[in-house]
């Protein structure tokens, strides 16, 4: 099945140092219109959605009925954490716009559907056609655009905007301790200020991740998964059996949070 992978991307002028690109997954295994559950797949500095965490994600997702856009972003030597963070916020509002629209267009389609077998069989019934202009259902719970954000270290930064706007968001190896390259700092905050009725976010990281903190975590989530030994990929060195392992359990958790969506 062929798909559109046209990239949709903000203005690569609204930058100096870092150049965004999001583009649908070439393995969604539906099109954007025909589904109400959309995933944003966004990577960290080096790592990027090609690799295990975030690619892995992005099959799962897909083989539930996900559609599936990925970010890739180009940073500059010159570039800093405050530049990128505002850049992938932006990209979150633009992926949103987009995706609320293609999964509105997906529901009424779905209730165009439903009103027509409805229509049919109440005519069935009653032993007369149906009348052709047959009132159009309200959205159903079911039928309400689900959206998902996954991220990984750099982009776990943007949580805080994607909470503020209402989204679901997987915190792969989220940065609770400043990285000592950053002279900014940045970090997510815990707890999150103005967030007491956002969605909790899943956390998935490694007891040995510099950048993690469990007490933090907790501060932001119940939902809270630790890999003993694990470094900043969730992967532990020199021991791949155990890392194949906690993938696979990363993964599953991302499709179990998917489903609370």
């Amino acid at each position: 099945m062929k798909h559109n992978t046209k990239s949709t991307t903000p203005s690569v002028n609204e930058w100096r140092n870092v150049i965004p690109a999001l583009t649908p997954w070439g393995k969604n295994r539906v099109k954007p219109e025909e589904t109400v559950k959309h995933a944003l797949i966004m990577p960290g500095i080096g790592y990027t959605v090609d690799r295990p965490l975030l690619y892995w994600a992005s099959q799962a997702l897909a083989a539930e009925g996900w559609y599936v856009d990925r970010l890739a972003l180009t940073l500059t030597e010159d570039v800093e954490f405050p530049e990128m963070i505002s850049c992938m916020e932006r990209v979150i509002d633009v992926w949103k716009v987009k995706s609320v629209a293609r999964a509105t267009i997906a529901a009424q389609h779905a209730s165009d559907n439903r009103d027509t077998d409805d229509a049919q069989d109440s005519a069935a019934d009653a032993g007369f056609n149906a009348s052709a202009d047959s009132s159009v259902s309200s959205l159903t719970p079911d039928s309400a655009p689900k959206l998902l954000v996954v991220t990984k270290s750099l982009s776990t930064l943007s949580f805080p905007h994607a909470a503020k706007e209402g989204l679901h968001v997987a915190l792969l190896t989220p940065v609770l301790n400043p990285p000592p390259f950053d002279m900014h700092k940045s970090v997510i905050p815990a707890p999150l200020p103005g967030a007491e009725h956002a969605p909790k976010p899943l956390i998935c990281a490694g007891t040995a991740d510099p950048y993690f903190d469990e007490h933090k975590a907790h501060l932001l989530t119940e939902r809270v998964c630790t890999y003993p030994d694990a470094d900043h990929s969730i992967e532990v060195p020199g021991d791949w059996s155990r890392s194949i392992d906690y993938l696979k359990d990363v993964t599953g958790r991302i499709v179990e949070y998917s489903r609370t969506v």
